[in-house]
Formats: structure tokens, sequence, C-alpha cells
């Protein structure tokens, strides 16, 4: 049997669609389907002309990792020290069942600085049967805050909390979703 990719989705690939990605990804062992989903994520900052992100990964980047590691180690998630932001491209999209995007912005309205669209929609509009907001799996139509870039502990930890709670209680639905697009 085939492996059913799922794609977890934000600015940058740093903060949000990583730890979704690792929260799905135990969640899949926790209920011993691991060897039938893959759970990967990308960021589409850096695509159709705009900068990359700085560095490779929420370590090297002081404040998030201050504020969010104890909330990793909290829930039992650890960072890949050699985890590395990748970009979005048409390639990835072709090969995924299900796209989670972590906010409306990423989904349907981001612009590049010249005004460009950039969003998941704008450049992919041939897959969009298989997209959908991360708070979708447990029926909410809110966007995981991006809290990169502002020293506030409480939304860091905040954020944390509310993709691993919906990665538990979305599990069975991100599953359904996966095995309906392929």
């Amino acid at each position: 049997m085939e492996r059913k990719v799922v794609l977890t989705v934000c600015s940058g690939n740093i903060h949000r669609s990583v730890i979704a990605q690792l929260c799905l990804s135990r969640e899949l062992v926790n209920i011993g389907r691991e060897m039938e989903f893959t759970v990967l994520s990308r960021g589409i900052q850096g695509t159709m002309g705009t900068i990359a992100p700085k560095y490779p990964n929420l370590l090297f980047y002081e404040m998030e990792r201050r504020h969010t590691q104890p909330c990793l180690e909290e829930i039992g998630i650890k960072m890949p020290s050699g985890q590395k932001a990748m970009l979005i491209d048409e390639q990835i999209v072709k090969q995924v069942s299900l796209i989670l995007a972590m906010d409306q912005e990423v989904l349907r309205t981001k612009c590049t600085p010249e005004g460009v669209p950039m969003s998941l929609i704008d450049q992919f509009p041939g897959h969009i049967s298989k997209m959908h907001l991360f708070m979708e799996l447990v029926g909410r139509k809110e966007d995981v805050t991006d809290c990169g870039g502002k020293d506030d502990a409480a939304l860091h930890q905040d954020v944390v909390m509310s993709i691993n709670e919906v990665a538990k209680a979305g599990i069975h639905t991100m599953i359904q979703w996966a095995c309906e697009n392929r």
C-alpha cells in the first residue's frame, strides 16, 4: 500500500507548520497508522520572488526558541536540529493527498510586497480541493496565529498547545480527508 502524504503549510516553515507536522506524526504513531501516512511541512515564504527565511529552523531564532522550547518539551515534541525550512512547489503539491494551511493568509490572501498573489490557492489553483485550514480538522475556521517575531511567551505557548490539541482531536479527520483526496 502506498503511503498518503499530508502537508502542513505556514509562511516560513520555521514554527507552526513544523510543529503541526511533528504533532500529527506523533498522533499517527499513537493510533498505529504511521505506516499509512507521512506528514511533511513547507512554507510559502521564498516563493514568487520573496525572500526565504533567514535561518533554517526554529533553533536559530533565539526569542522564538526560548518561548517555544518549554512548550514543546511539555508535550513531548523535540524539534529536530537538522530541520530545514522547505519551500512549497508544484512537485510536492502534486504528490500530497491533503494540504493543511495554518492561516487564511497562507491559504488564500498572501501577496508579495509588490502585490503579486502568492497564497496556496493563487499558486496552485488546480489543487484547491485538497486544501483546508489546519483548524478545520476540529471544525473551526480560525487561524493558527503567526507568532514569529513576537516576544510574547504566552502567545507562543497558546500556539503550540493549540496545534497539539488540534492534532490530537483532529487526527481521524485528517486521515479521512487524506483518503478522500487521492
